[in-house]
Parts: C-alpha cells; sequence; structure tokens
C-alpha cells in the first residue's frame, strides 16, 4: 500500500544510495580503479529506480483524499528526490573525468588532490548529516549543513584560483585543469543540492 511512510521509507534509501554513490565516487577517484566506477553507476541505477517508484505513489496518493497537511508533506520529499537523483547526476559528471583521467594516466599536483579531498569530505559529512537526519525521521537535527553554506561557496573560489595559478605555472596539464575545475564545480552543485535538501527537511518540522 502506498502511503506517506511508503514514500518516506523510499526517500531514506535514495539517501542511502546517495551517500554510497559519493563515496565510492571519490574512491574511483584516489584509486584509479573502473570497477568502482561501475559500482558507483549501480548506486546511480538504484537512485533513479527509487525516484520512478517514489514518482509512481504519489500520483497514486494524489487520486486519494488526503489531509492538507499530508499533501504539503509529499510535495517536499518529492523536492527531496528530485535532489538526490540530480546529485547522482553530478556524481555521474564526475565519474565520466575519473575515466579520462584513468584512460589518459592524468595525474593532478599533490596540492590539488589534498584540496580535493578536502572539499568531498566537507561534502560527505553534509550528505552524512542528511541521511542521519532521514534515518531518524527528526527534521529538527539538521544544523551544519546551512550554517558551512557560505564557507564551501568560498572554498570553491579559492581551490578554482589556487589551480588557475597551478595551470599557469606549468603544474599541470589544460586537460588536466579543464578536468580537475570541473570536478570542483560538480561537487559544490552536489553540496547545493544537498543545502536544498536540508532546507526541505526544515520545513517537515
Amino acid at each position: 500500500m502506498v502511503d506517506l511512510n511508503s514514500i518516506k521509507v523510499k526517500v531514506n534509501q535514495m539517501s542511502k544510495a546517495a551517500l554510497s554513490m559519493w563515496s565510492l565516487t571519490y574512491d574511483a577517484f584516489i584509486e584509479h580503479d573502473v570497477d568502482l566506477i561501475t559500482k558507483a553507476l549501480e548506486e546511480e541505477t538504484k537512485l533513479n529506480a527509487l525516484e520512478e517508484e517514489i514518482n509512481k505513489g504519489i500520483v497514486n496518493l494524489t487520486k486519494t483524499s488526503l489531509p492538507e497537511g499530508d499533501k504539503l508533506k509529499i510535495v517536499i520529499y518529492s523536492d527531496i528526490a528530485a535532489d538526490f537523483e540530480l546529485i547522482g547526476d553530478y556524481c555521474k559528471d564526475i565519474l565520466e573525468r575519473v575515466q579520462i583521467k584513468i584512460e589518459e594516466r592524468l595525474l593532478f599536483s599533490e596540492d590539488a588532490v589534498e584540496e580535493y579531498k578536502e572539499l568531498y569530505a566537507k561534502t560527505k559529512s553534509a550528505l552524512e548529516e542528511v541521511v542521519f537526519v532521514l534515518d531518524k525521521d527528526n527534521p529538527a537535527l539538521v544544523t551544519e549543513v546551512l550554517r558551512n553554506e557560505e564557507h564551501i561557496d568560498s572554498l570553491v573560489d579559492k581551490y578554482r584560483h589556487n589551480h588557475n595559478l597551478r595551470l599557469v605555472g606549468g603544474k599541470c596539464t589544460a586537460l588536466g585543469c579543464n578536468m580537475y575545475l570541473n570536478m570542483l564545480d560538480f561537487t559544490a552543485a552536489v553540496y547545493y543540492h544537498i543545502k536544498k535538501i536540508a532546507r526541505s527537511l526544515l520545513k517537515l518540522r
């Protein structure tokens, strides 16, 4: 039976698939492992299937008599599901760059890798927070994601600037620089959608 609770369960499952995909995407980058790319893409398949199930469930629910409060919650959970699906899309964009990086045997400088590690870790921490909140079904627990949003934006700008300096200094290739900047931007986009999810969760309080 499709009800609000079953929608919540599937959104929770999406959150865990998104976190798994994010972790596998990073591991593939660090380890230059194409098998990890395959595993990450399997998580994207789960994300897409769950979103489709959620949307079908919502369509069925709209045909029933629901309290206004439940209707609002369904809309919010639909928005959250869409954001998780988009996180999967951005992970896929990063994976495409990782695939090229492996095939072309491109190497990033140690500084570039260390900066990306930091950005990845902050993004993972934010994603873990929303996964935790959904798992506990307690939107009031959302705290750090929105508090740190300005810091992430400035961090990405700083790392873009640093990498352009490395390009000018001859420490990386033009292709490598372009790919790295893409990865920074896609990671910023992932964080943006995590922030959107956090804001949506606050509406459920």
